[in-house]
């Protein structure tokens, strides 16, 4: 568990239910329209207070229902355990509560996902339940990590493979479970995410099966190299790649890495942009690569803590730490950054917990905080 945790720390058209535009507008067009009035100024509205799970439990994500009525809390109330709390927002009580022997909160690639329907959760494999009642449901046939539902919710990807082996994507069709596996030429897959246009964008490492060969016209040389690919499951297009050739150390026989590709990542699906934890933005057709910043003034990690998009795809929303434990951090308040330029255009308190997650209503009113024991809700328009 350690060593996999060491490896991932390294909506308009996109909101589910509505079809694809045929030309999504571009980061630019979504630039020009936006004005300082626009420009939310988060509200706080209410806290839901879950220390009633006990002393050591700690929220760690959350996700909103498709309809917004529903917010699915993620805690970890003993070590390697998870409850799943799911919180009517309209009536301001807990509608289900929900205990899993796993723990899938400190697994940060690990998304709580909900069906297009709202009438199942689940964490992408395997396991799944009625967020109505609680109820275990049977499982569902998928297999894999980190799961990500595309666009409309029609297909959910897993990376099938353990880290370090020739790794598989496996696309499922949400409506009847059927499977098509996409290979990865030998690669092992460490993050995946959909883009606007239903491809996979990957982060992969190199393996024995991959040492050595050409591929996408580069010759694997070194164990350090690592690449972002671009998948088309269709396989109407060819295989985009970005390379990272390894850095050479001081020592000549010893190389390092030029860049992580273990970040965890949230996509637009207006703009195609996947914005990764690491503060890297992926161009979802061009591969290009961008920064966004936060107020974090060394630029650490900005969305390492939580991060969420508004559903117009203008806004990415970025959670702030305290870093109680000091040291020579500094707190890094919560922050809005305009997709287009990376630059952050306010910043506010509240729900300072490193932990705990960030989440914002389909309907781009509410923004729900993580921190620790509690859940702050805040209004966004």
């Amino acid at each position: 568990m350690k060593s996999y945790l060491s490896v991932i720390a390294l909506m308009f058209c996109g909101v589910i239910g509505v079809s694809a535009c045929s030309t999504p507008p571009s980061a630019n067009d979504i630039a020009n329209t936006i004005d300082k009035a626009s420009i939310p100024t988060p509200r706080l509205l209410k806290t839901i207070d879950l220390t009633d799970l006990g002393s050591t439990s700690a929220v760690k994500k959350m996700t909103f229902s498709p309809d917004g009525r529903y917010l699915a809390i993620v805690d970890n109330p003993t070590v390697m355990k998870t409850d799943i709390v799911v919180w009517d927002m309209q009536l301001n009580k807990e509608q289900s509560h929900i205990h899993c022997p796993y723990d899938y909160g400190d697994l940060g690639d690990h998304d709580l996902l909900w069906s297009r329907n709202g009438m199942v959760i689940s964490f992408g494999a395997k396991r799944q339940w009625n967020p109505m009642t609680g109820e275990a449901l049977p499982d569902n046939p998928a297999v894999g990590r980190a799961a990500r539902l595309n666009k409309d919710g029609s297909k959910m990807l897993t990376i099938a493979g353990a880290i370090g082996e020739p790794s598989y994507i496996y696309v499922y069709d949400t409506n009847n479970w059927a499977l098509q596996k996409v290979y990865v030429d030998g690669f092992s897959v460490i993050t995946a995410a959909w883009t606007a246009e239903d491809k996979v964008l990957v982060g992969v490492m190199m393996t024995k099966e991959t040492f050595g060969k050409e591929l996408d016209g580069r010759v694997v040389s070194h164990g350090e190299d690592t690449a972002l690919r671009l998948l088309d499951p269709t396989g109407k297009t060819p295989t985009k790649t970005v390379w990272f050739p390894a850095k050479p150390t001081e020592d000549p026989k010893s190389f390092t890495y030029t860049y992580s590709i273990g970040a965890v990542g949230v996509t637009n699906f207006v703009t195609n942009q996947i914005f990764y934890s690491s503060g890297n933005v992926i161009d979802g057709d061009t591969l290009k690569i961008h920064r966004y910043s936060a107020y974090d003034q060394n630029d650490n990690a900005p969305g390492a803590f939580g991060m969420a998009l508004s559903p117009n795809g203008r806004l990415l929303f970025l959670k702030g730490a305290s870093f109680k434990n000091g040291g020579n951090h500094k707190p890094i308040k919560n922050s809005i950054v305009n997709v287009t330029s990376g630059k952050p255009l306010v910043e506010f308190s509240g729900a300072m917990d490193h932990q705990g997650g960030l989440a914002i209503s389909p309907d781009g009113a509410q923004l729900a905080l993580g921190d620790a024991h509690s859940v702050q809700i805040f209004s966004i328009r």
